[in-house]
């Protein structure tokens, strides 16, 4: 066994099209842990089979920018276009939309989820067509990657508003290469306050390990070993959402508007807003 600190890392979608493929690829392996798997070329195809068994849960990490701009002069756009966009895609909860009524353009932000079940055999028309990269006239969405442990985890899951990747207790080997044959902690912020209580953890944990290993050794799947598997396991997790969505995360992990957080969600939490602040997405 070994620890690892708490932490995070805030993913920036890559330029075009074929960085809303690359965000979708990079959150989904984290489920299986198979990031080994990607290449430069690996994206597209990894869309299309999210498409083909309809795992649309990862398609929604792929944040779209749509331009729609209607001008009867340089036919830019056809307003069936733009009345046909702004109808559908306002009564969308998974979408936010600005208008300028003096230009008559219309900024959507959304994901591609949204667009591959409203638009099942024009997806990828409309992105070709609209597609834009994030500037300030849209509403923004961010991707955190956390480096957390399983029940920090569960308290984030609750903030159902965002979209989620996590890696699979139910798939994950952690007696195979990739895991290094043996299974990471989370070492709480706490745990050095009182060595003895530190020591007593670690034995714990290490007997937890043990006993997956003999399950795993038995014959019985991960799926089924899992289940002497402790809270402090490392569970990566991938969060996208809107920064208004952000904000009232913050409010309950960091500034605590409703409680006290837990230490191990605020350990987190706080240092990511003051980030969120520091680039502007978020007021202080």
């Amino acid at each position: 066994m070994k620890y690892e600190k708490a932490k995070y890392e805030i993913w920036e979608q890559e330029p075009g099209i074929e960085g809303v493929y690359k965000q979708i690829e990079r959150a989904g392996r984290v489920c299986y842990k198979s990031n080994d798997k990607m290449t430069n070329n690996s994206s597209r195809d990894f869309v299309q089979k999210m498409i083909d068994s309809k795992h649309y849960a990862m398609l929604e990490h792929g944040t779209v920018y749509l331009y729609v701009k209607y001008d009867y002069h340089d036919g830019v756009d056809i307003m069936g276009d733009l009345y046909n966009m702004s109808s559908t895609l306002n009564s969308n909860p998974y979408t936010l939309h600005n208008h300028n009524y003096e230009t008559n353009e219309s900024f959507f932000t959304t994901n591609l989820r949204v667009l591959v079940e409203l638009y099942k055999d024009d997806w990828e028309d409309i992105l070709k067509k609209y597609y834009v990269d994030y500037d300030a006239r849209f509403n923004k969405r961010v991707t955190v990657f956390f480096t957390c442990d399983r029940f920090t985890g569960e308290s984030f899951l609750r903030h159902r508003v965002f979209s989620f990747a996590r890696e699979s207790t139910r798939y994950c080997n952690y007696t195979k290469d990739k895991f290094n044959n043996e299974i990471t902690f989370i070492e709480p912020c706490f745990s050095k306050t009182n060595k003895l209580a530190h020591e007593q953890m670690t034995s714990a944990l290490k007997y937890a390990e043990t006993y997956y290993k003999y399950l795993i050794q038995s014959g019985w799947k991960p799926e089924e070993a899992r289940v002497v598997l402790p809270c402090a396991i490392k569970s990566p997790l991938v969060m996208t959402g809107f920064t208004k969505d952000w904000e009232h995360f913050f409010d309950l992990r960091a500034k605590g508007v409703t409680g006290k957080p837990h230490p191990q969600a605020k350990e987190l939490a706080e240092p990511l807003m003051n980030e969120f602040k520091e680039n502007g997405w978020i007021k202080n």
